[in-house]
């Protein structure tokens, strides 16, 4: 069976849109996607939506059949889909990342490397820059995305070298 990854974009329809109601809807996604060997991220930054999804063509292309047409978000655009072989994004049926809701140090650091508009992060517009907000999104779903001394407040913070290779 043949696998994609497909990348998109969309602007929230009401951008206040209460995160326990994103929560709810993303406990429904999982369920739906697991049985359909469907994984993947949701990235919200702003009013702003980013979400991969991974696995079997045919249900990716489905589910994204479905979300086009979903009145909580407009102005959708596609911005990868591609044939894969190994999944990036592998540990989740579907999960979260809130940008806002994260700690001050990692938003400033992200607003730094991806530049931020009205206290949001942007989505970027180059496809490697899009793969490294979402891979940083991941590390963030995993739990130590930067290193100490970064989240002490350090200024100039890297990546530690194990999280970045």
């Amino acid at each position: 069976m043949d696998h994609c990854r497909l990348i998109y974009r969309s602007t929230c329809t009401d951008k206040f849109m209460p995160n326990e109601a994103l929560r709810e809807l993303v406990g429904r996604s999982s369920e739906h996607n697991r049985p359909a060997g469907i994984t993947g991220l949701l990235v919200l930054t702003g009013d702003r939506f980013l979400q991969v999804l991974e696995g079997p063509e045919d249900a990716v292309n489905d589910l994204y059949a479905r979300i086009i047409p979903d009145k909580r978000h407009h102005d959708l655009r596609l911005i990868c889909y591609e044939p894969i072989g190994d999944r990036y994004f592998d540990d989740w049926s579907m999960s979260l990342v809130d940008l806002y809701d994260q700690p001050k140090p990692v938003r400033e650091f992200l607003a730094r490397k991806y530049r931020a508009q009205e206290d949001a992060v942007q989505i970027p517009a180059r496809l490697h820059e899009v793969y490294a907000l979402l891979l940083d999104a991941r590390a963030i779903c995993l739990g130590r995305p930067w290193e100490t001394s970064f989240e002490a407040g350090s200024g100039d913070a890297q990546p530690s070298r194990a999280e970045s290779e």
